[in-house]
């Protein structure tokens, strides 16, 4: 089994201590968010099975944190580098991989600067018990400053091939905005492409599930004839009301988590964080 541990949305700031919508500073929100998460693989913990050696424990099941994008909130060098240093401190003891997406707020030299090493692609994904995890990036290549997004033939492609190389394995697309409308004020940064999307969802039933970002909740949807899941995940700090007006939800931050099981069945739960 894989357990997918989504987080998304994390804006952090130069300053550290600086708070945005709801009073939340997101580096601190983060920090908690983590903490929170990273729990059930830590030693010692609850999660651990009796009987079975570590060894084993980790043959059958891997454990991944996926960040989906919007990592900085001010296109810092610094926001990067707090973020860094709390994945060292909270994730890289523990036998958790971890991986991010950029979202249109790293549209940016610092986010492959820093992050390029573990910036999840869609030609090389992560494959484990028959699952492939794909990361598609969809940052503007006509507007750095634009919280719109955009899909890439190339990235389409490298879809294609994947699913055309491993046709009677399980596929997962994951990407930073939102493929379908979400009746919400959040549709003005639309996904430029997303009909591509749509696309390889019809054509191909060996897409799982899509999840994302960007709209800071825990949306649903069905997409296309294949009724194919699509999964928004909470932000690490403020979350958005899905309303045609702009709003601030009163939920605390938070993650979901994918649990992707060898024979094909998939479970998501929303996970969040009190303030």
């Amino acid at each position: 089994m894989i357990t997918l541990v989504q987080l998304s949305d994390c804006h952090l700031l130069k300053d550290k201590n600086k708070t945005g919508y709801a009073g939340i500073a997101p580096y601190h929100s983060l920090e908690s968010v983590l903490n929170h998460a990273v729990y059930p693989f830590t030693e010692g913990s609850i999660d651990s099975t009796e009987g079975a050696t570590q060894s084993t424990l980790h043959a059958r099941h891997k454990a991944i944190m996926l960040v989906t994008g919007d990592i900085s909130g001010d296109n810092s060098l610094e926001s990067y580098q707090h973020f860094t240093t709390l994945m060292e401190r909270y994730v890289a003891d523990t036998k958790v991989e971890w991986f991010v997406l950029a979202g249109n707020h790293d549209n940016n030299p610092h986010f492959d600067r820093v992050l390029g090493k573990r910036h999840l692609k869609s030609g090389k994904p992560i494959r484990f018990q028959g699952w492939h995890i794909h990361g598609v990036d969809t940052r503007s290549s006509k507007d750095i400053h634009t919280a719109a997004g955009e899909i890439n033939d190339e990235d389409v492609h490298a879809l294609e091939q994947a699913i055309a190389q491993f046709p009677n394995e399980k596929h997962v697309i994951a990407l930073h905005h939102h493929v379908l409308p979400s009746n919400s004020w959040m549709d003005k940064h639309e996904l430029t492409g997303a009909q591509k999307i749509v696309g390889l969802t019809e054509k191909y039933s060996q897409i799982k599930i899509l999840i994302h970002g960007h709209v800071h909740s825990p949306l649903r949807q069905s997409i296309s004839r294949n009724d194919t899941p699509s999964y928004g995940s909470p932000s690490t700090c403020w979350q958005w009301k899905m309303q045609a007006e702009f709003g601030i939800c009163n939920e605390a931050p938070g993650y979901q988590v994918v649990e992707l099981h060898e024979h094909g069945a998939v479970n998501v739960t929303v996970k969040r964080v009190e303030k």
